[in-house]
């Protein structure tokens, strides 16, 4: 059996959260591939460094989106953080 059909048929076992979440990290390899070509581990690149600024960035949309849903916020989706 080829790799491609082992791996259509473990997608296809998971439950559809998980295959949902597979289907996204795979929309943004292509989004990724389409925008900067195929991926290349040795590409010079500081990986660490990189998925820790990806990281502290996403903490920062994350910290956003849940200030945005504060029932201390008022801004009508403008949101500056909570009034004060």
């Amino acid at each position: 059996m080829s790799w491609f059909i082992q791996l259509a048929q473990r997608i296809a076992m998971l439950p559809p959260a998980e295959r949902a979440i597979v289907e996204a990290l795979l929309d943004r390899i292509e989004q990724g591939r389409t925008e900067y070509g195929p991926w290349k581990l040795d590409d010079g690149r500081d990986y660490s460094k990189e998925a820790f600024d990806e990281v502290i960035d996403a903490l920062h949309y994350c910290a956003a989106a849940l200030l945005k849903k504060s029932p201390a916020c008022n801004c009508a989706g403008k949101c500056k953080g909570p009034e004060a």
